[in-house]
């Protein structure tokens, strides 16, 4: 038999490792079934997955929904979408030089061909202005306005109690390792 080391705090892979019953294979397999899995299996009412791959996948798009819920209705409970909140954002941190839409556009979390039709929704709240350039007249470029301002100082305190919800439930090193895993998945498309 193979000689092999396996380092678990969960009480049913250190019973199996104590009473030597199984091989390595199973220790793993046992692992994902009692830890990886259980709220996942419960959210799903689902007792199998295809594999690993799958499962990681389905928690990945659960995980994305439940945190995308409770963005959107942060965002909605002060009258805007959560992609005109990321335009504002933006423009926040563009400062005095604002930025022209496209410029906008790569930088959204969701790369939505829309932008023009929220900064129009924008605008007529007061949030941005937009202004052509006089050495360019082609060039528009847009700015975040006082209101606009404002507005993001009463959203700030509502995002970091998400962050905060977040940083319960994950340790520092632990979101810098999911925050790499996720660049791992997308990195190539930026």
């Amino acid at each position: 038999m193979p000689v092999f080391s396996v380092r678990s705090d969960h009480p049913a892979v250190t019973e199996c490792i104590r009473n030597r019953k199984i091989v390595a294979t199973n220790i793993v397999v046992t692992y994902i079934v009692f830890v990886m899995g259980e709220a996942l299996r419960k959210r799903l009412k689902q007792t199998t997955f295809h594999g690993p791959v799958q499962e990681a996948i389905l928690n990945l798009m659960v995980a994305a929904g439940y945190l995308s819920g409770r963005f959107d209705a942060i965002c909605n409970g002060f009258g805007i979408s959560h992609q005109q909140y990321n335009i504002l954002r933006i423009l926040r941190g563009a400062g005095e030089e604002g930025h022209q839409c496209g410029e906008i556009g790569v930088r959204m979390l969701d790369r939505a061909p829309d932008v023009t039709r929220r900064l129009d929704g924008l605008v007529k709240l007061g949030l941005v202005v937009r202004d052509r350039l006089e050495s360019d007249r082609r060039v528009v470029i847009t700015r975040i306005t006082d209101k606009g301002l404002g507005l993001l100082a009463r959203i700030d305190p509502k995002m970091e109690e998400l962050e905060s919800y977040v940083a319960d439930r994950l340790s520092p090193g632990e979101c810098l390792e999911l925050s790499r895993l996720c660049e791992a998945l997308y990195s190539d498309d930026s």
